[in-house]
């Protein structure tokens, strides 16, 4: 495995020696250039194939990994904005570059999968490793994807519906409007374009739609602060950033329509003057920020931090260590100008946020995380109190026996019609995206301390007397002979905990999972009760039961002398659900 690894780094060194001569910094903006106008394209494709889908991945991992050897092999730039037509003379050498190094971080994510037991890595030959994967890949996360696209496709669908409205209609036509209106070529074959308060304000409504609908966008409360600057004003930012990338992308595509000499993979990428910048996000955070109750105004220096946040400089590059890092929504090639990433901003760009806040302000971000649960207490009261009737609620409960606390309960959810206790532990996770390493080990720590509570509640319960029982939860004289439930209730994920119990009484989900099960009690049961929503929950975890990735093909990739293989041993039953 360190063999493998090994390898990988001395090979992307000689990428980065390659990259490191590049005193104009036209390899970065070009590998920008072309996953733009990939991802551009690849999101409009009725269907995209494996290949393309394939192919896109390995350009996303690649030009990831370029930009932080870019900006780590030179101090600077000698023309930091440079701007140039899409040629072959220029992309074909920049492709062959991000797709070296994309295969090299493929490597790194597939020996991360063998070390986290799902697999073996062994030498071949002098420069050849085979990486030989299980018969059966589990598929853990699948039930959580699908509800996830279930509550995503809801929004989209009302989305939608406000837009093909009366009112959405008009303002759209008002929108190209404008958009032919004031764009126009810049230096011939680029772009340029005037503003309009119209389309700012519709602009900025759709990125706060769309960022609304990205995993983690609730991560933290409003008024918590990382550097001085509370987190609303970071989404603010963030937002306002949307906004200019989905309204660049309309404005370019009217452009083509107006001319027809300009292509739009010249005008997809663009670069900005940094001062002018934060002027413009200072005034957009302050006037759409200002709609809220008790909003103060954000200073100039304020901004400057969100920027230095959302963006990535050569003071900031290990935000981009890990195979899998999220792309960097900005990219500081300059202490005067930047490079504004379009498939970063569009795609998720929470992730970036939530990984830069982490890498910059480590204490805060663990200060501010333990404020959390909080926030999930809130959460689980308004949804079940929307479907069920009567209940009552006990918050931090503390579990003891023999003089010493065995543990605590987050929320404790009384029902009094019923008797029934859910003591429920509540799990504020941060999301991981495409980084296997980080989701292995938070997995294994959810699975860790979720045992340990689970244990430590069925250690109280069968250890302790009635009487201490209704004591510890606070319930009356008239309250029924309790029967308690122990749920577990996750942020983002909960697979890690399948197969942890099969006690009658456990059950887990993640937030979406928590949230439709409460709708099917809803749906199912005239008058719903907790031991109801227990029973959905357990139904919830794998309702069609394990499912499994396709089978992987077996595959070569080939840096120079070096080559590794995957494959996947034999022995994998067919199964219609792969």
């Amino acid at each position: 495995m360190r063999e493998f690894f090994d390898a990988l780094t001395e090979k992307e060194r000689k990428f980065a020696a390659s990259i490191a001569t590049d005193n104009l910094g036209l390899l970065l903006r070009a590998a920008i250039n072309e996953l733009d106008w990939y991802s551009y394209n690849l999101a409009r494709a009725e269907e995209p194939t494996f290949d393309q889908q394939e192919q896109f991945h390995l350009l996303h991992l690649g030009v990831t990994r370029l930009i932080k050897l870019a900006l780590e092999g030179r101090p600077s730039f000698d023309v930091p904005t440079v701007l140039f037509r899409r040629d072959r003379s220029i992309t074909i050498p920049v492709l062959e570059i991000a797709a070296g190094l994309g295969m090299i971080e493929h490597g790194r994510r597939v020996a991360q999968t063998a070390m986290s037991g799902l697999g073996t890595v062994e030498r071949t030959g002098p420069h050849e490793f085979l990486v030989t994967l299980p018969p059966v890949l589990p598929d853990d996360g699948y039930y959580e994807r699908a509800v996830a696209e279930h509550f995503d496709a809801i929004a989209r669908e009302s989305f939608e519906e406000l837009l093909h409205s009366e009112i959405g209609r008009d303002m759209a036509a008002d929108v190209e409007r404008l958009l032919t209106e004031l764009v126009y070529p810049f230096m011939d074959h680029f772009i340029g374009y005037d503003a309009d308060p119209t389309l700012d304000a519709y602009f900025f409504g759709v990125a706060s739609h769309l960022l609304k609908m990205k995993e983690g966008y609730d991560s933290f409360h409003y008024a918590v602060t990382f550097g001085g600057v509370p987190f609303q004003k970071y989404m603010l930012g963030l937002t306002f950033l949307m906004s200019l990338a989905v309204r660049h992308e309309r404005f370019a595509e009217a452009l083509v329509r107006k001319d027809t000499r300009i292509r739009l993979e010249d005008v997809l990428t663009v670069s900005a003057e940094t001062t002018p910048f934060l002027e413009d996000m200072l005034a957009a955070i302050n006037f759409f920020g200002g709609v809220f109750d008790g909003y103060e105004e954000a200073t100039a220096e304020q901004v400057r931090t969100v920027f230095e946040v959302l963006s990535v400089g050569r003071d900031n590059t290990k935000v981009l260590d890990r195979p899998g890092s999220p792309l960097p929504l900005l990219i500081r090639c300059s202490d005067n100008d930047f490079i504004r990433c379009q498939s970063a901003v569009l795609a998720n760009p929470m992730q970036y946020l939530l990984d830069s806040l982490r890498q910059r302000f480590p204490g805060e971000y663990d200060k501010n995380q333990r404020t959390r649960e909080q926030s999930m207490q809130r959460a689980v009261r308004r949804v079940l109190d929307d479907v069920f009737h009567g209940l009552e609620y006990r918050d931090n409960v503390h579990l003891r026996k023999g003089g010493r606390t065995l543990t605590d309960i987050d929320l404790v959810v009384l029902e009094p019609a019923t008797g029934s206790a859910v003591l429920i532990q509540l799990k504020h996770q941060d999301i991981y995206g495409m980084d296997l390493h980080s989701g292995h080990l938070r997995g294994k720590r959810l699975r860790e301390q979720s045992e340990r509570w689970l244990d430590a509640v069925a250690d109280w319960t069968s250890s302790t007397d009635r009487s201490e029982v209704r004591a510890t939860l606070r319930v009356g004289s008239d309250f029924p002979e309790v029967e308690a439930f122990r749920v577990i209730v996750t942020r983002h994920f909960g697979h890690p905990l399948g197969g942890v119990t099969q006690a009658p009484d456990v059950a887990f989900a993640n937030w979406n999972q928590f949230y439709n099960a409460t709708l099917q009690a809803r749906d199912r049961h005239e008058r719903p009760t907790l031991a109801d929503l227990v029973t959905l929950l357990r139904e919830g975890e794998r309702p069609g039961g394990a499912m499994e990735h396709h089978p992987e093909p077996r595959s070569e990739w080939i840096i120079d002398e070096l080559r590794f293989t995957t494959r996947q041993e034999a022995g994998a039953p067919e199964s219609p659900d792969r």
